[in-house]
């Protein structure tokens, strides 16, 4: 197994596009160096091998010894990002901005400090149109320590001038960082506990938003501020279940860049995810009619920027796009054509070919094992969420996980693994008995299963039935519906009850609803 940094770099020349590897080679070409012909022998071959073997490596470049090979790999590692910094800084403004600093200091350093401070001016207008207050800041500083270390012909205005201007910059950033740690907060505490499971938790997250939330007023805030006080409702509304705010704030979200196109450009990855929230609040709200809506123009405007996106844009712009038409098909209930989709998209749907974090990876597991369990896919409904249920993830989506080990009994259930449930139901039960907060019908539900094996066959549709009885009456109370939109056991029972396929059930629900 390659180390960390070996695997870093094997990863980083995977990454590249055909584009970016012509231009290193250019690059390299253009030093002219005796050195370089092993440098690029090393990239050839690392280019053209997904997996790292040292031996074939020396046996493949004799000229590399291999005593030389580590700092061989860390030099070529350095020189790509080196090159894709150079070629980037014309489409990246964080890059741009920190190269005209850079600039600066280097004229600075050379006693040029005129020059450097017109450098700086320069760019601080760069930085101030982007609102980039933490490159301001930097600039702020290095301008001050010029005029208070050599006498430049500007006195006493200039310095109450950078004064004040570090004065208002250090305001908005303070704002800015509290409204963004909250955000983040708030994020952090979603992917550890998931969604509000009872009163307790729900005083416990308004308590922690209230306290931690600033006194602000929105129309005073910048870009940035503004946005990280919208994410910052987002994720409390979100956790709480208060599906409209939800989409309130999510649809506040998109228009802060629809106001103003620039941001759709140097921040786009963030202009996704504030679609996909909107399209997920109206999932969550089953508002068919606003989804369709907010997907096709999702879609419309991914379309536009699909050029441009890079790596990250487009890793985060597919898996938004399978996540929420894989969420069209428990609203429409084509479960038919749902299995068509998902096997059509293996790779990136169950496989993770992009590369997805954990949260992301667990969520589509989860989806895709419902989905195939909506149509009778049993056997891959299962493989999908066994790869959930065969690991433990202390203190992450502990709902998902919850979810995915009750409808792996269900399955069981329904594939007639008698011996399984058995096992399956005292290893489940001893998962959930660790979690503090366990909804309502996750209770029911276990409780049921758990006596399955003393039910006999002549009474298993009462139970059903009263089972049926008791979730319809949770399923109306605070802080239950979450439970009921992926996981239908309602729609299952009924299935079970009247002996017709699930998705016809749910087919016929969905019917009604729209009607």
């Amino acid at each position: 197994m390659p180390y960390k940094s070996t695997d870093y770099l094997l990863k980083l020349i995977n990454s590249l596009t055909p584009a970016e590897k012509r231009h290193f080679r250019m690059s390299i070409k253009k030093n002219g160096q005796k050195s370089d012909t092993l440098f690029m022998s090393l990239f050839d071959y690392l280019d053209k091998n997904e997996a790292y073997d040292e031996a074939k490596i020396l046996q493949k470049i004799p000229g590399i010894k291999k005593g030389q090979l580590s700092n061989l790999k860390s030099n070529l590692y350095k020189q790509l990002l080196s090159t894709l910094r150079q070629k980037n800084r014309n489409t990246s403004i964080n890059i741009s901005i920190r190269e005209q600093i850079d600039y600066a200091v280097i004229l600075y350093n050379k006693g040029l400090y005129n020059a450097a401070l017109d450098a700086l001016d320069k760019v601080k207008k760069v930085a101030l149109e982007a609102k980039k207050y933490s490159s301001i800041l930097v600039i702020l500083e290095l301008e001050k320590k010029i005029e208070a270390l050599y006498v430049t012909g500007s006195m006493y205005p200039k310095a109450q001038q950078l004064t004040q201007e570090t004065r208002d910059v250090l305001s908005t950033l303070n704002i800015n960082h509290q409204l963004s740690n909250l955000s983040l907060s708030m994020y952090g505490l979603y992917l550890q506990r998931g969604f509000v499971k009872d009163n307790k938790d729900y005083d416990f997250v308004n308590d922690y938003f209230k306290v931690n939330l600033p006194s602000v007023s929105v129309e005073e805030l910048g870009f940035y501020g503004k946005l990280y006080y919208y994410q910052s409702h987002v994720w409390y509304h979100f956790m709480v279940q208060d599906f409209p705010n939800y989409y309130r704030y999510s649809t506040k979200w998109i228009e802060l860049f629809e106001d103003d196109k620039k941001w759709v450009e140097n921040e786009l990855t963030i202009y996704i995810k504030g679609y996909h929230n909107a399209l997920n609040a109206a999932f969550m709200s089953q508002r068919y009619d606003k989804f369709k809506t907010l997907l096709t123009q999702f879609l419309d405007m991914a379309e536009c920027q699909r050029s441009r996106m890079n790596e990250d844009e487009y890793s985060t712009y597919m898996l938004i796009r399978f996540t929420h038409e894989i969420n069209e098909f428990f609203l429409n209930g084509q479960y038919d054509d749902s299995i068509v989709y998902v096997n059509h998209h293996k790779e990136f749907l169950i496989h993770n070919e992009l590369g997805w974090d954990l949260n992301r990876e667990l969520s589509s597991y989860f989806k895709v094992g419902c989905l195939y369990f909506c149509a009778g896919d049993l056997d891959n409904a299962l493989d999908c969420l066994n790869r959930i249920t065969n690991n433990v993830y202390p203190d992450f989506r502990e709902d998902i996980q919850c979810f995915a080990r009750m409808l792996s009994l269900i399955i069981h259930f329904e594939k007639g693994n008698e011996i399984l449930i058995s096992h399956q139901v005292v290893s489940t039960y001893r998962y959930l008995a660790k979690i503090e907060h366990l909804q309502k019908g996750l209770k029911a539900v276990m409780a049921f299963l758990r006596k399955l094996s003393n039910t006999s066959e002549n009474d298993l549709k009462e139970e059903f039935i009263k089972l049926k009885a008791n979730l319809e009456t949770i399923e109306g109370e605070d802080f239950e519906r979450r439970p009921f939109l992926y996981l239908d056991i309602i729609s299952w029972l009924e299935s079970k009850i009247e002996g017709i396929p699930l998705q016809d059930v749910l087919k016929r629900k969905i019917a009604l609803k729209n009607n």
